[in-house]
């Protein structure tokens, strides 16, 4: 597999705070690839780093072989990276259909194509929903809204902040399916979690990182092989 999402001695500050410390990260064509950590490890402002949603940043970022470091976030969407926040930010106000019609763009060369309806089928929740306003809908609907407007855009890449946080039990089945569905049809999925359950059936690497540095890289099976990182950085 090609890499497609490179990433580089990242560091991060939130003004004088540094909060990222020297991140690598590499992301292939096709791969699901999970980061792993407690709340507050460093996950969210990695994603968003890499976003170009953090103005403090240093080190290397590349997608598709071309550097992306700097970049406004608006530049960095058009090049084909969806980004699935974890507060979600649908339009309230608009229907399910006027929310997807927002992240419409064309397709793009070698990244799995989208259209209403195969987003419904994704996500069948939707297609019940379709002229009710975002504002009207649980929270778990909304994330699968947000997802879909992401897909919408037709991405290479895409960025999910803690999914299934909030979630009931119902609802990250429902979510974890359509996760596997999107990798079989080739999309390529950077995802964070605190919950290693969710991401077991999907991931085909994880990373764990705690207080801003990585602690391990490897399959889950590798990780299931090291109780002493598993337990110092994900234990509850």
């Amino acid at each position: 597999m090609s890499e497609l999402l490179a990433v580089r001695g990242l560091n991060a500050w939130y003004g004088r705070a540094q909060v990222l410390f020297d991140i690598d990260l590499r992301v292939d064509a096709g791969e699901v690839v999970t980061l792993l950590g407690r709340n507050g490890a460093g996950k969210t402002t990695t994603l968003a780093a890499v976003m170009g949603l953090i103005p403090g940043v240093r080190g290397d970022v590349h997608f598709g072989g071309a550097s992306i470091s700097g970049l406004p976030p608006h530049r960095i969407a058009r090049l084909g990276i969806g980004y699935v926040p974890e507060d979600r930010r649908v339009f309230s106000d608009l229907t399910v259909d006027e929310n997807l019609a927002v992240g419409r763009q064309p397709p793009r060369p070698g990244a799995p194509s989208w259209t209403p309806q195969a987003l419904f089928d994704l996500f069948p929740n939707l297609a019940e929903l379709r002229r009710r306003r975002a504002g009207q809908m649980s929270g778990g609907e909304q994330q699968m809204l947000t997802i879909a407007r992401t897909l919408m855009g037709h991405p290479s890449l895409v960025l999910l902040d803690e999914p299934s946080e909030g979630l009931a039990p119902r609802l990250v089945e429902q979510l974890a399916r359509a996760l596997g569905t999107m990798k079989a049809e080739g999309l390529t999925i950077l995802v964070s979690e605190q919950n290693p359950r969710f991401a077991r059936s999907l991931t085909d690497r994880a990373y764990v990182i705690e207080k801003g540095r990585t602690r391990f890289e490897g399959t889950l099976a590798d990780l299931d092989a090291r109780p002493d990182i598993r337990d110092a950085c994900l234990a509850v």
